[in-house]
């Protein structure tokens, strides 16, 4: 399945992490992607950029990803994009308060290219 007109916002203050995750998606035939620094960042991005996937990690300063989350949550053109969260920690309480808030999914770091793949076609099958 390509990303032809798919596209993804990548939401991470790690460049490292950015990188890996574009060239996976990338590798995944996703090649309309976006990228931010934090949650601000991606709020701008967002009101410039028609997006049908966001990928953020929880942990940023300025506005993290929680803040992101709830922001695009209560935005009514913003609540239906689909929210992937990278955590490497599911007892975190913050990655908890984004699922009850209204996360799509979640992706555990590290991640393999294969679980990035499952997570990410899920989504794009259950949006269309």
């Amino acid at each position: 399945m390509t990303g032809s007109s798919f596209v993804v916002l990548i939401v991470d203050d790690s460049r490292f992490m950015r990188s890996l995750l574009r060239k996976t998606l990338t590798h995944l035939g996703y090649d309309h992607i976006v990228e931010a620094i934090d949650g601000k960042d991606a709020l701008d991005a967002l009101m410039e950029h028609p997006v049908n996937l966001i990928i953020s990690d929880l942990d940023m300063p300025k506005v993290n990803g929680l803040e992101l989350l709830r922001a695009v949550m209560n935005h009514s053109s913003l609540k239906r994009i689909p929210f992937l969260v990278l955590t490497p920690d599911m007892s975190d309480k913050m990655f908890a308060e984004a699922m009850k808030t209204g996360a799509a999914d979640f992706l555990l770091t590290p991640f393999t290219s294969e679980q990035m793949t499952v997570k990410v076609n899920a989504i794009r099958n259950h949006s269309v």
